[in-house]
């Protein structure tokens, strides 16, 4: 699934930025520098220290495109001391700082705590369908033990279908075997969507002890798009328990897609 997260390029940002910051005109030119050369990676360590306590000053600027590429270059820089400047842009107003700011602290990849996961759970709920993402690429990246995502899990409870399906899609990106217990009594769900990308978690993480459950999404799911994620998952396993669900489902599922997956599968 894609994961993409649109941004505006280095050089138009900088461009940008020369024309909206409310700072000095040595600050544009700075920063300007800073982004055509590729955000100091390659720069003197004094060079860099300078360019980094710019960057955390601009954080707190009055322009959301200044703060929002500040955080941009910080998440690329890769300085893990930059996380706590960050964070609080989490909660930014504007929805493109939030974003920038929730991969930033993927890309700087500091150590998983309660806290940390806590808050790009939040992400996951924000209302804005890019800052979701960014939440579930983020936490990818981060890659935390799965017995710290209860709360990405508790998502799946929500009201709103968005934030579940975000839920979802963040919990396949890492290991989330401690949670398919939760996720099988999750698998009911009333979107398809959702109850699809259970049912890819739950293959990918649970290994053949899954897959009578996952025959029985194959079996009895009414979405052909569920039907068609558990065959493949099945055929993935190899377990040779699974057989006879895939050939019944290759002798008797009504959708093409669904017996071409089972018989792929067999």
């Amino acid at each position: 699934m894609s994961w993409g997260a649109v941004f505006i390029s280095l050089p138009e940002a900088c461009t940008q930025l020369c024309r909206t910051s409310s700072r000095t005109i040595g600050y544009s030119v700075v920063l300007s520098v800073l982004c055509l050369a590729g955000c100091v990676q390659d720069s003197p360590p004094s060079s860099k220290e300078h360019a980094v306590s710019l960057l955390l000053e601009l954080l707190r600027d009055e322009g959301p495109v200044m703060r929002r590429t500040a955080a941009e270059c910080l998440g690329k820089i890769g300085d893990p001391r930059a996380a706590d400047s960050i964070l609080p842009l989490i909660h930014d107003p504007a929805a493109i700082v939030r974003e920038a700011a929730v991969l930033a602290m993927g890309r700087l990849k500091p150590i998983a705590t309660d806290g940390m996961i806590a808050l790009l759970t939040q992400a996951l709920e924000d209302p804005v369908e890019s800052v979701r993402q960014a939440g579930g690429v983020a936490i990818g990246e981060i890659e935390p033990g799965s017995r710290l995502l209860e709360p990405v899990l508790s998502l799946l409870q929500s009201s709103d279908v968005t934030i579940r399906r975000a839920a979802v899609q963040a919990l396949l990106q890492v290991d989330s075997s401690h949670l398919v217990p939760g996720l099988v009594e999750a698998g009911h769900d009333s979107d398809a969507e959702v109850r699809q990308g259970i049912v890819a978690v739950v293959g990918e993480w649970g290994g053949v002890a899954v897959s009578p459950w996952l025959s029985e999404r194959l079996a009895q799911d009414p979405s052909p798009g569920v039907r068609a994620e558990a065959a493949y998952r099945l055929g993935m396993l190899g377990d040779l328990g699974t057989k006879v669900a895939l050939d019944t489902a290759v002798a008797k599922d009504t959708d093409s897609g669904v017996r071409r997956w089972a018989k792929r599968g067999t």
